[in-house]
């Protein structure tokens, strides 16, 4: 499987993808941190090539992770990178055991959103004018 840990050096292609996509304002600084973040879990989906088309971003804090960031390159959308991406997260959780996985998305990704719900997360809630726009944020949790 091409899913790797992500480091500092893969950080150009990633503030790439995080660019190209416009959802996101992340700096180098904040992806060093989670990288060295022991309670993080950050990877990316590369190519043979070296070139990466996704990252992830999770917090594993035992029964209570949670998603930070996913994004996928624009031209390598609909190909499965997105849910193996999730899958490397999920997969560190104990589902039987109680654990859950959170995320907050905008309210208008409705793309985002339908991925998240095929996915087994159900949203429990929203924050009113949670992103720097004034945009609401739905919560969603997956807990089995």
């Amino acid at each position: 499987m091409p899913i790797r840990t992500m480091r500092t050096d893969d950080l150009p292609q990633v503030l790439g993808i995080q660019r190209e996509l416009a959802f996101q304002d992340w700096n180098e600084k904040q992806f060093t941190s989670e990288i060295n973040a022991s309670y993080a879990l950050c990877v990316v989906y590369e190519e043979a090539n070296g070139h990466i088309l996704g990252y992830a971003v999770f917090h594993l804090m035992g029964p209570d992770s949670e998603l930070l960031s996913i994004a996928t390159a624009a031209t390598a959308q609909r190909k499965g990178i997105g849910t193996e991406l999730l899958q490397a997260g999920l997969e560190r959780l104990d589902f039987a055991a109680g654990d859950k996985m959170f995320l907050e998305v905008r309210e208008g990704n409705a793309k985002a959103r339908a991925f998240y719900e095929r996915h087994g997360f159900k949203a429990y809630g929203n924050r009113e004018r949670y992103y720097s726009d004034g945009e609401t944020a739905i919560l969603y949790r997956k807990d089995q």
